[in-house]
């Protein structure tokens, strides 16, 4: 399988990265659409700016990417909200026989001696056999392909797992699962103004990101405003000065955002103005917060 097409100057064997979303799928069909159609834009412009050449195409439930640098992609799609996981995996075709075939080949190099494994398949559409007939069909055929081996079967703890996504004419195999920011696609909800000072203000601007919201920070430090940008790099920074609220209004913000606990809201009492103000983090321990801090850090 081609990543993209000779046309686009690459030749060598691709992976095609199958990317999995989670709370959009349980939007109204309309909403749905919308926000998929916004994290597929999303995808485009990161490979954009980052100056890797992609082909994203989609259908219900999973979106598909083809990027003649799937490692790179890999690190964009790990800082793009609105996706819950995605996994490089090998494309083949559907019918049952040859299914087998590949997913014998594409076990090969993942076995050990001695090793146990397990197959998990699921489908989508219409086909001729289950996906219990999948998992049958091919375990016995990767069974007497490493006979001499010593491999075995282990559905519960298996020391290889192999998934097999049947999707129509096509399946996708893989045998890891990369995990992703989740939440929901950027720009799909309002725009807040995030008054940035410290790692704690931008872990609260984050989780506002991660709901969709589009952030405009206040920050004067490169490097705190550089730990959010590198979630967002279309992310509008402007200085300290002035009034918040003023800001807030002249940005067309609907909102402000800090980076207080429960603690520094009991110490310094709540902040009121022309619009409402959010504290993120205001329900997370000392603990959950450090982890989170940690988390967008290490973008």
């Amino acid at each position: 399988m081609k990543g993209l097409s000779e046309s686009m100057g690459i030749v060598q064997e691709m992976p095609t990265l199958i990317v999995r979303y989670g709370e959009v799928g349980l939007k109204s069909e309309r909403v749905r659409r919308r926000f998929e159609s916004a994290l597929l834009e999303d995808i485009r412009k990161k490979h954009v700016r980052a100056k890797v050449q992609c082909v994203v195409s989609s259908d219900r439930g999973r979106i598909y990417v083809d990027s003649s640098d799937w490692h790179r992609s890999c690190e964009l799609l790990s800082r793009t909200f609105g996706i819950v996981s995605f996994s490089p995996a090998t494309k083949v075709g559907s019918d049952l026989d040859g299914l087998a075939d590949e997913i014998v080949r594409f076990a090969g190099p993942l076995l050990f001696p001695g090793a146990s494994f397990a197959i998990r398949a699921r489908r989508s559409g219409s086909h001729p056999y289950t996906s219990q007939d999948v998992c049958v069909k091919a375990g016995a055929a990767v069974l007497s392909a490493n006979e001499e081996r010593g491999i075995k079967v282990d559905l519960d703890d298996p020391d290889v797992e192999i998934s097999v996504e049947v999707r129509g004419r096509e399946a996708y195999l893989f045998s890891s699962t990369i995990p992703g920011p989740g939440g929901l696609p950027r720009s799909t909800q309002g725009r807040v103004l995030a008054l940035l000072e410290s790692n704690k203000d931008v872990a609260a601007a984050w989780l506002l990101m991660k709901r969709g919201c589009t952030v405009v920070a206040v920050c004067d430090d490169e490097n705190i405003s550089d730990r959010l940008l590198a979630w967002d790099a279309e992310a509008k920074v402007i200085g300290h000065g002035g009034d918040a609220f003023a800001k807030a209004a002249s940005e067309r913000c609907l909102a402000v955002s800090v980076g207080w606990d429960l603690k520094d809201l009991r110490e310094g009492g709540a902040i009121k103005g022309a619009a409402p103000v959010f504290y993120p983090l205001v329900g997370l321990d000392d603990d959950q917060i450090a982890v989170l801090v940690d988390r967008v850090a290490r973008a």
